[in-house]
């Protein structure tokens, strides 16, 4: 019974299928001579939407390829090593004056020279023009002659990223040249870096060689310079960062850059309430104003040795104010207010253990001259103190600065981490009874030793002893060692950045 009820129902539905096809037929046979079926009508609508998608979409590569450049970049001497090659992207930002934005990792921090390669396959040299002292981005020069004639500038966006918004972006990941991926953002406020530089993260095959690259978004404008990645996903600096630097190196100025003294990081929001560390209302009316800030909210992390922000600061203070303006997550809006302040002493409302507290603090410039000042002595890089060893390590200077980079270098016969750490810097405090606190005093003690073979050196090493067998050591106290110094086959040379001629002037150091 079963059987042949199914068999019945089994022809219904054939017939149904039928009459159904039948209807199609039918109605397909009353549609007019010329006419066209309104589904077929829907669909070649569509077809012709998805052509034009895909033809504004090339013609927005084409532009962009047009303002992207491959950048090869040589060390000269040590730095971070021995002379090393490398690769990255970068892109156009002024035609007239021959400029083109990249990270600062892509630059290098010694002495290098750079090809600039364009999409035309054409080559030209650059120079070093100016690089970040805190975040990862930099700019190069060259002749505004060698840019091809196709060259474009890529115009940079006033507006920042939104979760969700698709990106794409274009460079030499994996060294594959002009490559393109397509992404999605999938986070607008994120921290990578330890000096409180605002990022954003995306979906999105980054690999090496892709640093420097632009961010650009649907419409074509940049809103981001890559500078890090993990593989499947990617992270870029907000270009206004890029953009405010821009404008004043157009000016013939050097960019503004000053500090309090402090990193800030996220913390979580609800949490820091049911801690007690800010009132409920007070992170309603946060949540009021920044209803995109995914539960998080600006800290104080490190405190430079020697700055105001180390007596009036503490960490985990909650960043509510600055100038009396709400800065929530914004880094970029926080550190902008400060490059603006011209050494005026600025406020900042921060909310500890539950109490709104007024802090004032005046900014101090923020100076670059490790990387445009710099002695090599004895297969070592010597560099004067700077803002990272006062984040970092916590030494407020004067010092001087040693990192033995060369595999060679007598130097690292001080040093009981070389395979964890083999370019760690040491503070050298002595050389031969000659007190070091600045590259100068570092000349004078080159010039003394006279053809000494066992150097005295007092130092400081900042890391300490570290090991599977062995006794952490990070005290940070003076240490003494001897050091083997063959002067025949070394050459003592200092290296100066000059700024207007964007260029290495080298001078031998003598007796």
């Amino acid at each position: 019974m079963r059987i042949f009820t199914n068999f019945i129902g089994v022809l219904i539905g054939l017939f149904l299928l039928s009459s159904l096809n039948a209807a199609a037929i039918f109605s397909n046979a009353q549609t007019a001579p010329g006419q066209t079926a309104p589904a077929a009508v829907e669909q070649q609508d569509e077809d012709k939407k998805d052509a034009a998608k895909l033809s504004d979409r090339r013609k927005l590569l084409d532009t962009i390829r047009q303002g992207v450049v491959i950048i090869r970049t040589k060390a000269q001497i040590g730095g971070s090593g021995e002379a090393a090659s490398w690769s990255g992207t970068g892109f156009i930002v002024d035609l007239g004056k021959g400029l083109i934005a990249t990270n600062h990792h892509v630059v290098g921090s010694t002495v290098c020279t750079y090809e600039i390669k364009f999409s035309d396959g054409t080559t030209a040299p650059a120079r070093l023009k100016y690089f970040d002292p805190l975040h990862d981005f930099a700019f190069l020069t060259i002749d505004p002659v060698n840019f091809p004639k196709n060259s474009l500038v890529l115009e940079l966006s006033d507006q920042n990223p939104k979760v969700n918004d698709t990106i794409y972006s274009m460079g030499n990941s994996a060294n594959d040249e002009f490559s393109t991926f397509k992404g999605t953002v999938f986070s607008v406020y994120e921290n990578m870096g330890p000096f409180s530089e605002q990022s954003f993260r995306f979906s999105g095959l980054t690999v090496g060689g892709a640093s420097g690259s632009p961010v650009f978004s649907e419409d074509g404008k940049v809103v981001g310079i890559i500078y890090g990645g993990k593989f499947v996903s990617g992270a870029a600096l907000p270009i206004q960062y890029v953009k405010d630097a821009l404008k004043h190196l157009q000016a013939k100025e050097i960019p503004p850059r000053y500090s309090i003294g402090i990193t800030l990081g996220y913390g979580d929001l609800r949490d820091s309430v049911e801690a007690g560390l800010i009132p409920a209302s007070a992170a309603e009316e946060y949540q009021t104003a920044f209803p995109d800030a995914n539960n998080k909210v600006l800290m104080v992390g490190a405190r430079a040795a020697g700055s105001e922000a180390l007596t009036k600061f503490q960490g985990g203070d909650i960043i509510w104010k600055i100038d009396n303006q709400l800065v929530g997550l914004e880094l970029y809006k926080f550190e902008n207010i400060l490059n603006q302040s011209k050494d005026k002493e600025v406020t900042l409302d921060v909310y500890r253990r539950g109490q709104l507290e007024q802090i004032k603090v005046t900014p101090y410039v923020l100076k670059i001259e490790r990387q445009q000042h710099f002695i090599r002595f004895a297969g070592a890089t010597w560099f004067f103190h700077n803002e990272q060893a006062r984040l970092m390590v916590g030494d407020q200077g004067p010092s001087v600065f040693m990192s033995p980079t060369d595999s060679v270098s007598p130097f690292k016969e001080l040093l009981d981490n070389m395979p964890l750490f083999p370019a760690q810097p040491i503070k050298i405090i002595e050389i031969e009874g000659n007190k070091i606190e600045t590259l100068d005093d570092l000349e004078k003690a080159i010039k003394a030793i006279k053809g000494k073979r066992i150097l005295v050196i007092k130092y400081v090493d900042l890391i300490g002893t570290l090991g599977f067998d062995s006794i952490f050591l990070a005290d940070r106290v003076e240490r003494q060692g001897l050091v083997k110094y063959e002067a025949k086959f070394d050459t003592p040379k200092v290296y100066r950045f000059n700024i207007e001629k964007e260029e290495w002037e080298i001078q031998e150091i003598k007796d």
